[in-house]
């Protein structure tokens, strides 16, 4: 499925992502703002063909999870200019205190295509 984006009443000025339509309860994923897009290309040269998202949990204070989107996506055009605009991205507090287990669990319910 293709890249979601939400805004999610309980998380003002963050953007929520999916790829399954839904997110889990007290477990949501957010667009990584301190951390870099990084572009993918055929070869390593010639046009964008995707990004690297980062993304992070609401129970992390630092993320480490990526997701990709291809050109094809909807949001594809929508990504570099989050980017421009919210980096350089602060660091966020965490929601609460998620295991990993829980964050790895929740990761593969929202990306089941990125778990590969």
């Amino acid at each position: 499925m293709a890249l979601q984006l939400l805004r999610l009443n309980a998380y003002p000025g963050r953007i929520a992502a999916t790829k399954t339509g839904s997110v889990v309860p007290d477990g949501a994923f957010f667009l990584d703002f301190a951390r870099p897009l990084k572009a993918l290309r055929a070869f390593g040269i010639g046009p964008v063909t995707g990004f690297l998202v980062p993304v992070i949990h609401q129970g992390e204070s630092r993320g480490g999870f990526v997701i990709s989107v291809s050109r094809s996506e909807p949001y594809f055009v929508d990504l570099k200019p989050l980017w421009a605009h919210h980096q350089p991205g602060h660091k966020v507090a965490a929601a609460g205190n998620a295991d990993n287990l829980a964050i790895v669990a929740d990761f593969a319910a929202q990306f089941p295509e990125d778990c590969r």
